[in-house]
């Protein structure tokens, strides 16, 4: 059901893309705008009050990743959507949107992750785990876990490390973290003692394939725990027991 009077800012460097979008949105009701890149998109959201943004991530000067972390910082209310044929979680992970849709995209698919993101808005912290970050060290390892969250309609923010999870996690957006335990730097405990102090009720999942008796005591605190390796229905099943307490920016 399209929301009376919802504006929404498209941004793609492609112009018979960006003129595709504008008319698909204006035939299901919805009012639009168009910027040609990252600045262009700044400027606007500057001059004009957008109720959801829709983004390319290949984009010349401000591509989408470094976009939407503006966007998080200046509009944290503000939804985004990402539209790409690049789907490596590599490159989706290092950003958590709203939805994501891959090109060639389905008019019925974006008109969902529309109404989702608009809806998701209004209860941010009630509902069900939908974005995760993914800590782990194991490029291998991480990008199969963020794969699987992704086919299970999740948004996955993949990381390497503990020092730049947290550092993501200024950027707010997050239900639920899942984070190895053994890495270099800030291990997984070190990380989840970190999130605790500074973000109490975001929920913590440790895994390792390294356990130890010491890891008894520390895993208690956290809110789930799996050694590798692990079927990837139990993670999905942790993940949906999970109530979400989402952080904004500069919670």
């Amino acid at each position: 059901m399209v929301l009376s009077g919802v504006k929404i800012l498209v941004v793609d460097d492609d112009p018979a893309l960006r003129e595709l979008l504008m008319d698909t949105l204006n035939s299901l009701g919805y009012r639009s705008d168009s910027a040609i890149d990252g600045i262009d998109a700044l400027e606007k959201l500057e001059r004009s009050k957008y109720d959801l943004m829709i983004s390319d991530i290949k984009m010349p000067n401000i591509d989408g990743l470094a976009l939407l972390k503006k966007v998080r910082r200046y509009y944290p209310k503000l939804p985004v959507l990402f539209i790409t044929g690049v789907t490596s979680p590599d490159i989706i992970g290092r950003a958590t949107p709203d939805g994501f849709l891959a090109k060639p995209f389905r008019i019925s698919h974006m008109e969902q992750l529309i109404e989702e993101a608009l809806n998701g808005k209004a209860d941010q912290v009630v509902g069900s785990i939908k974005k995760v970050m993914v800590v782990d060290d194991d490029d291998l390892f991480r990008n199969m876990l963020t794969e699987t969250l992704s086919y299970n309609d999740y948004i996955s923010t993949a990381v390497e490390g503990g020092e730049g999870a947290l550092k993501e996690l200024e950027n707010g957006m997050v239900d639920a973290v899942i984070s190895d335990i053994k890495m270099p730097g800030m291990d997984g405990v070190a990380l989840m003692k970190n999130i605790k102090e500074k973000y109490p009720d975001l929920p913590v999942i440790l895994i390792t394939g390294f356990f130890l008796e010491e890891h008894i005591e520390e895993t208690s605190m956290a809110d789930g725990f799996l050694r590798k390796p692990f079927d990837p229905d139990k993670i999905i099943d942790l993940l949906k027991n999970l109530t979400p307490q989402s952080i904004l920016p500069g919670d």
